[in-house]
């Protein structure tokens, strides 16, 4: 099924108190619009996006998310967010199947929530992102006294995305423009129709820009997900004849080779523990355990490109790479800058964010023996 996701970037950000439009504010240096598409993108779910912003601010919206979604769709918006969402569902391609209707303003989701509402569609029908309400919620009179409390256990307090089956949301929005029905939200739409809306429950922090505080709130939450963490990775194979030497996903003429049960690239291993270990997602061996058949053989890269995803979907991001390799033999001066190129291609990085070091071990141990290889690597992520 082919799902797609519309960004409404349309509003004016009155309440904000902005200036400008509220998606092209900055937030830690981005805009709420650049932060709602790059997750969108994370989320790997989505086979397109359209973008409604207003007619005059199309050509700045590109700017931002040409470099994100080089296809993306732009269109105009209305003056509501009815009209605004009506606009982006018009636009989708014949072909849609999901349709994920998602307020730009919540810029701080988290890539899983669309994966968990477009799941919730595929399997319900619908699936709208909101949390349970833990305040005690009252019912005030025109002078503001309390006049009846209401159960919060059948309370909930309705975010973005809001995602259905295409036609169906379409159906709906067409219905409540030929009623001249306003609805605060996608869902009241779908309510009027009879049809079941599903509750897909958020987690983490995912307001939506509306006032002034907001903003104070959004950076003090991206300077909390953007916290530095550290990782440091070590292993090390024994030498043996037979085997082929390959170190950071490089093939390495030499007379042995490093045993194991993937193809034992010492290397990659700490590299991957390290990004691992940075990001407190476990280690190699819990990940990829070498009593599991599938991983006999395995190549390393394509186990380091597993991880990068897993980085990918929780935000993380790679700043650099500091690699150390321990050998007596071979000389590795010549295959630093290939193994270089090989990580940053894989990583997404630049090369001059990945540096490799070697060391020999003055012929003490393993290493000094001749007997073993060994790497030792620190990496530094941010969100």
């Amino acid at each position: 099924m082919k799902a797609y996701a519309i960004v409404l970037a349309a509003g004016k950000g009155l309440r904000a108190g902005q200036k400008q439009n509220k998606m092209f504010a900055r937030l830690a240096g981005k805009t709420p619009l650049e932060y709602s598409l790059k997750a969108c993108r994370r989320a790997g779910c989505f086979d397109g996006v359209v973008i409604v912003c207003q007619p005059q601010e199309i050509e700045r919206a590109k700017a931002i998310g040409r470099e994100i979604f080089p296809d993306a769709c732009y269109v105009a918006g209305g003056a509501t967010r009815q009209e605004s969402a009506y606009a982006g569902l018009k636009a989708l391609p014949a072909d849609a199947d999901i349709a994920a209707i998602h307020d730009g303003a919540r810029c701080f989701i988290r890539p899983e929530l669309f994966v968990r509402c477009i799941e919730s569609c595929k399997q319900y029908g619908s699936g709208v992102a909101g949390r349970r309400c833990t305040d005690t919620v009252k019912v005030v009179d025109g002078e503001d006294c309390f006049v009846k409390t209401l159960n919060r256990d059948e309370l909930i307090l309705v975010e973005t995305p809001q995602v259905f089956m295409y036609r169906e949301i379409l159906e709906a929005y067409e219905q409540a423009f030929a009623q001249n029905y306003t609805g605060t939200d996608d869902a009241s739409l779908m309510e009027r129709m009879g049809k079941q809306v599903k509750l897909v429950e958020s987690q983490g922090e995912n307001f939506k820009l509306t006032m002034p505080g907001d903003f104070a709130r959004g950076e003090r939450h991206l300077q909390r997900e953007q916290a530095m963490r550290i990782g440091q990775g070590y292993d090390i194979h024994a030498l043996v004849s037979g085997r082929p030497l390959i170190l950071g996903g490089v093939h390495i003429p030499h007379e042995t080779g490093l045993a194991g049960h993937s193809d034992a690239d010492a290397l990659v291993h700490a590299l991957i523990d390290a990004l691992l270990g940075a990001a407190a997602m476990g280690d190699i061996g819990e990940l990829f355990p070498d009593t599991d058949p599938a991983y006999k053989g395995a190549d390393s890269m394509a186990l380091l490109a597993q991880v990068k995803q897993l980085l990918d979907a929780e935000n993380w991001q790679i700043d650099n790479v500091d690699a150390t390799l321990f050998l007596e033999k071979p000389k590795m001066q010549p295959y630093k800058t290939v193994i270089r190129d090989t990580l940053a291609k894989a990583l997404g990085l630049k090369v001059d964010q990945i540096n490799i070091k070697a060391k020999t071990a003055e012929k003490f141990g393993a290493v000094g023996r001749q007997e073993a290889i060994a790497a030792s690597v620190t990496c530094l992520l941010h969100r």
